[in-house]
Order: C-alpha cells, then structure tokens, then sequence
C-alpha cells in the first residue's frame, strides 16, 4: 500500500468486489463508501443469526460465516473464503478483527488488498508494554508502573514501590478485558492467576504488566488519520470517562469536563500524532488518556 496512493487502488478496485469483514453499523456505513467512493460490489461477512439483520441488506451479497459468532475474529478462514468467493479487498472496519496484526499479511499473502494500516505498526500499537515503553521514550508521560510485563514476584515488588492499588493489565489486552485491581498483597497472586488465564484466552497472550490504579481520572481519546505520506492529523477529544467494567458505555465529544482546556486538548492532540508518527502508521487509529484533575495526562 505504501508504493501505491489511494487514488491508483481506488482505479484498481472499481467495479470489483470489496468485503466487510465486520458487522452491524461499521459495516453499514463501509458499505455505502464501497459503493459510492470506490464505485466496487460491497460484499459483508455474516453468521447465520446476521444474515437477516438491517445491516446486510446495505450489502451486494454476503460471504455467510456459519453459526458460531466467533467467526467475526477467524482472520485465516475470513480470508480463505474470500479468495474463494475472488474478493479483490478487505476492509475490516473498527472492532472485532481490526486490530489483529495478522490480517494484513494474510490478506497480501492471499493477492488482495488491504484497506487498513500494516502489521508491523500494528503489531507495536497492539502490545501494551512496548506502547509504554515508546511513550516514555518520547516523552509522552505514562502512568507509573513496571518497565515490561512481570511475573507475581516482580508484580508484587512494583506493587510496593508505587503503592496499592495497583491495575493487573494483560500485555496484549483491549476492549477492557483482562484488567484486574489488586488492593493488597493478599490478593495479588488470586488475581494474577486470573488475570493471565483471561489474557491468554482472550489474546493468546498470558503476559502482564502493574500499573497504578488511579482514582478521579477522565478517559480522554484522540483519533488520529494518517496517510502513507507522513501527513498525521489528531481529531478532538471524545469523553470515554462513562464506563461498566473497565468498557465505555458513553463518548461525549466535545468533552463536557471543564479542565479540558485548549492549551491540554492540544497537548493530547500532539502526543497521539508523535507516538503514530514515531511507528510509521497509516489509517485511523484511536490513542488513550487518562488525565487527572489537575489536568496532567
């Protein structure tokens, strides 16, 4: 994708058959770009419950996926089908299988486009501790914590330097799973156990890292667009602070939080174009904060 610009695969695309890899509004909404800017054959991935859904119907036709809802995030079978099927790309929207750097390259591999940013980026936004250790290399301020993923010994050490409560979070984590708060040394090797089982059945990753648990904070995040010519540009804000277990429930953009000033907003804005830059990324890609109330990221 980098030796190509956007306008030459939009030519190369036209009239051919472009998949949605997702469900429900993403794909809606990709669908109706399909057509109307690539002028290509929109075609959506859905289970047998999906395939009646309001969403399919903004599909030309659709590439069935069977019963289990799993089949969302099977990347390889995604991508077997589709070959079969002659997909020319895909496109894998936002959630399920968009964040797993190894879709990228099986869709090269396979002879189709990929309409999304690159595996290797990918893979170093993806992992946790690696993003920590980037930050601080480039002075974007993270939250205390270990310098890489530990184990009980090292966790609990951590644990007493920067002081309980602690956050147990998977190296590899997203969507808010595999994150446990520990608030003594009783119960940090129960939820360790239990952290890096969910970590390795979510993500095929059983590693974690410590970080403080801090109270009275906002979850700030900036999305960020990127071209395959270095032209980085940060939106505002969305307000993610409205939670249930560690997810969001509520984006409010722009943020009703009266310390977001603009002199801050602008601060967040440039330290989530420095870390994209930093990797090379291309695509749309949504970086974190959390900002205490004295206004420090």
């Amino acid at each position: 994708m980098r030796t190509r610009t956007f306008d030459s695969v939009v030519r190369e695309l036209k009239g051919k058959a472009i998949l949605v890899a997702n469900r429900g509004i993403p794909a809606r909404r990709i669908c109706r770009s399909v057509r109307e800017r690539f002028d290509a054959i929109p075609v959506m991935t859905a289970t047998d419950i999906d395939k009646t859904a309001p969403a399919a119907s903004s599909a030309q036709e659709l590439l069935l996926l069977g019963s289990d809802a799993r089949a969302y995030l099977d990347v390889e079978r995604i991508v077997r089908l589709a070959r079969q099927r002659g997909i020319a790309a895909i496109h894998p929207g936002w959630g399920f299988a968009s964040e797993d750097e190894s879709f990228p390259r099986l869709c090269i591999e396979a002879g189709m486009v990929f309409i999304g940013a690159e595996e290797i980026p990918m893979k170093l936004l993806g992992n946790k501790v690696q993003v920590r250790a980037l930050a601080q290399k480039l002075g974007i301020p993270v939250v205390p914590g270990s310098d890489g993923a530990v184990d009980v010994p090292q966790a609990r050490e951590t644990a007493h330097a920067i002081g309980f409560p602690i956050m147990l979070k998977a190296e590899g984590g997203g969507g808010g799973r595999g994150i446990f708060e520990v608030h003594d040394d009783v119960g940090l090797e129960d939820a360790f156990f239990k952290a890096s089982t969910m970590a390795q059945a979510s993500f095929g990753n059983p590693r974690l890292y410590v970080e403080k648990f801090l109270t009275h904070v906002r979850h700030i995040e900036i999305q960020v667009i990127a071209d395959t010519y270095g032209n980085v540009f940060a939106f505002d804000e969305r307000d993610c602070s409205v939670q249930r277990n560690n997810q969001k429930l509520i984006e409010i953009t722009p943020s009703p939080w009266r310390m977001l000033t603009q002199d801050l907003r602008d601060t967040l804005k440039e330290y989530a174009r420095t870390l994209v830059k930093a990797v090379r990324y291309h695509s749309l890609c949504t970086v974190e904060f959390l900002v205490t109330p004295d206004g420090v990221p």
